[in-house]
Parts: C-alpha cells; structure tokens; sequence
C-alpha cells in the first residue's frame, strides 16, 4: 500500500544567499475564472499558478459546461460560451467554497442556480455566506435552502441594489462585483474590501466593458451593462507566497531575494519586518530580506486588520518570527474567530506562546468581549525542536509549521502536504533554492 508523501525538513540551517520566483496570485486566478463565466467570448489568463487550488476552480468550470484550454502551464484559455448546466453538486461545492461566485454568473444564464450548502475550504472559523446570500437577495435573488442545497432564482433577472455590507469581506466583495456587472441598472457597495486582488478583478471586468468606479471610503459604484467581452490578462505575484519564503528566510537569520516581486503589495509587511529590525531594499529585480547583521530580532505587536492593514494570511508564518525575536510579542487577530489553534504545535516544538479571549490592541474588532481566542503573547527568543505533524487544513497554519521546521533542531516530519499544493506551487524545490535541507519523501 502507497504511504502519503511527506514533507522531510532539517532544521537549523541558515537560509542565505538564495532567490525566489513567486507564482502568479491563486486568490486573484480563481476569481478571474469564476468572473469569465459572464461573457460567451474567450478569456486569457497568463501567468497563473501550478497549483490545485486553480485546478479545482476550473474542474469547476469545465463540469458546468465550460471549455478549458491550457495552452501552456501557466497560460489558459476560458469559453463559457458551451455553459450548459446550472446545478453544482455536493462533491464541487466541498471542494471549495468559492462554488458561490457562480452564482451570479449562472443566475444572469439561466435565472436560476442550484448549488449544495456545504461548501468547502480552510477551516478556520465559520465563514458562513449570509452576506453573499444577503447580497444575492437585495438584487433580487430568491433564496430557498432544501435537502442540503440552495435553490436560487431570478426570473426578471438581477437588478442593482445598495448594499452596505457588515464587514468589509474579500469573497462577499467579489461575489457581489461579479454578479452587478451584468445586473440592470446601478449597484452600490459599501464597506467592501479592496484587497490588490479584488483591484485586479475589477481591472478584468473593465476590460470586458464593465462600468466599475471605485469612490473612497471603500465604496464600489457598479452600473450594469447588457453584455460584456472577453478579454487577455497577466496574474499578479502572489503577496502570500512572497510573504512565506521572506519570513522562512528572516526567521533562519538569513536573506532572499524574491524575485520581480513589486513593492506595493507587500508594503505593510515590509514595515513590520523593519520595525523588528530586519533590512530590505526594493529594485528592479524583486524585494531583498535580510536579518540583522548583528543581533536579532526585536519583539513587536501587530494587529491584523482589513487591506491595507497586516493581512490575516501572513499573521501564521509570521508567528515563527516572534518566536525567534527578543523580548515580549503581541498578536490580535480581527478576521477570523479561530485561526490561531495552530499555535499548540508549536509550543509542542518549544515555543512558549499564550493565547486570550480578550483583545490585545486598540484595532476595531468584531470579537471583542465574545468569548473568542483571537490574541496571543509569545516570549522570545526560544529554542525549537523538530518533531512529526499532520498539516491542519489552514494552509498558511501548515506553512508556519514548514517556516517553524526550518528553524527547528533536528527533523521534522509534515504529513497531509496536499493542503499546502493548494496554494503553494514547488515549494521543496523553491526551499531548496534557498539552502534548505528538505525533501519530499513518496512511498
């Protein structure tokens, strides 16, 4: 009987002297296929990543009809003109939960959608999609849940609406952008996110004739338009790939250059890093991270908040860093309710990290005074030790442990690795550029 494959990794080398190509965004890609679904005239997307996360969402697009055309790896062509099904089963919608942005896409097709309840992806709280559906209803979608799936409809078709949303959610956005670009007359979205990739979604759009303006105060004025184009586009790097490698690189005492990375996406993070001591210079060949010469690490507090604040994805592989860093560290994640019981593994590899209901920082917060561990303080510096763990389902939880393996003593074992392929495209031999000691084993 085969054995799973296993991420191998010797720790405690410094990772020096290396560089880094960063795949093209897998947040961006999987929208910018879901959104393709609104013309019947290809779509071309370079530039995207080899990972499975992007193979799901076009399963996804090729089992409803859709012709997928993969003129190189990184190069696809998209025609939803051959779209002939509107129904998303059980085993689809548990792949991924970004099953629901077909819904406006299938609504403006056919005027009704049915798609199962359970939809999948990281666990990492309970993310329900009570915003979308609310989103769906105020542009005149009706809504019934029965046997386990939801039965969506819109005979006169969708309409603009004025939605202010409850909080500023990355999916909710694109879902509600993707389905007012076709819908009759003018849609408002206020408090939406305005994440890079969400920007990049709606530069596709305008592409394909959409009328998008973004107004400030994080409000999208949407006019819909009776049919719309295809298009060619170019994904952007992926800022949380880029993120990983730059901390694995920081946390080993080390540098990297990732290569053609831009400065914008990855600002914020790169002031963190600063305040805490390490170095980094921008130019025409990507961003360079180094350690201190001299030193370590400085302890900080960071408060993950909305873009253009500390993104919630980063907070994981950057917990490492704090375990290596001087002094008393703080972290209070506003996102999401329960991503931080990552942390026991590593106080099992030594850490010495203690998490609290309440929150530690002045940022707003939707968990405040609700009972939900949400913020940690961790001491450091402290030794770690390698050990042998199954990845949790929250991919970046699993990079943290690969990024904590890295600076661990001895070996550490990491099973159940097809989360990080999810969004991690070659990762060993990407770690393996940079100096590490690790391999895939497959038995």
């Amino acid at each position: 009987m085969q054995k799973e494959p296993i991420i191998r990794i010797k720790g405690g080398t410094k990772l020096s002297g290396g560089r880094v190509a960063i795949a093209g965004s897998s947040n961006q890609v999987t929208k910018c296929i879901m959104a393709a679904m609104l013309t019947d005239e290809p779509v071309l997307i370079k530039g995207a990543p080899e990972v499975n996360e992007r193979r799901m969402v076009e399963d996804l697009f090729a089992a409803l009809g859709g012709q997928v055309e993969y003129l190189d790896e990184k190069t696809v062509r998209l025609t939803a003109r051959t779209i002939d099904k509107n129904h998303l089963s059980r085993q689809l919608c548990e792949r991924n939960r970004i099953a629901i942005l077909a819904a406006g896409p299938l609504l403006h097709r056919f005027k009704k959608v049915t798609l199962a309840a359970a939809l999948g992806g990281d666990k990492i709280g309970k993310r329900p999609v009570d915003f979308h559906i609310k989103g769906l209803q105020d542009m005149g979608a009706t809504v019934v849940i029965d046997g386990g799936e939801y039965h969506m409809s819109a005979e006169d078709g969708l309409h603009g609406a004025h939605i202010v949303m409850p909080f500023p959610s990355v999916m909710t956005t694109e879902n509600l952008i993707i389905s007012a670009v076709r819908a009759k007359g003018r849609t408002i979205i206020e408090n939406a996110a305005i994440e890079p990739e969400i920007l990049e979604l709606v530069k596709m759009l305008q592409k394909m004739g959409a009328d998008i303006v973004v107004n400030a105060n994080r409000t999208f004025v949407i006019q819909g338009v009776e049919k719309l184009r295809g298009c060619e586009l170019r994904v952007m790097p992926d800022r949380n790939q880029a993120v990983s490698f730059a901390v694995a690189a920081l946390a080993t005492g080390g540098d990297v250059l990732i290569e053609k990375m831009p400065h914008d996406p990855v600002y914020s993070f790169l002031n963190y890093i600063q305040r805490m001591g390490a170095e980094f210079r921008v130019n025409s060949e990507g961003v360079c991270v180094s350690a201190p010469k001299n030193g370590r690490l400085k302890a900080s507090h960071i408060e993950v908040e909305v873009h253009p604040g500390f993104m919630t994805d980063w907070q994981q592989p950057f917990m490492v860093l704090f375990t290596q860093a001087e002094g008393t560290s703080v972290l209070h994640e506003t996102i999401f309710e329960d991503r931080l019981g990552y942390t026991a593994f590593l106080n099992q590899m030594g850490a010495n990290i203690s998490l609290f209901s309440c929150c530690l920082g002045e940022a707003p917060c939707r968990f405040k005074n609700r009972n939900f561990v949400h913020s940690a303080i961790i001491q450091g510096p402290t030794a770690l030790r390698g050990g042998e763990f199954r990845l949790p389902t929250d991919i970046r939880a699993g990079m943290c442990l690969v990024v904590a393996g890295l600076v661990a003593e001895g070996e550490t074992r990491l099973s159940n690795i097809q989360e990080l392929q999810r969004k991690y495209d070659h990762l060993v031999p990407k770690l393996k550029a940079m100096g590490a000691d690790v391999e895939l084993i497959v038995s």
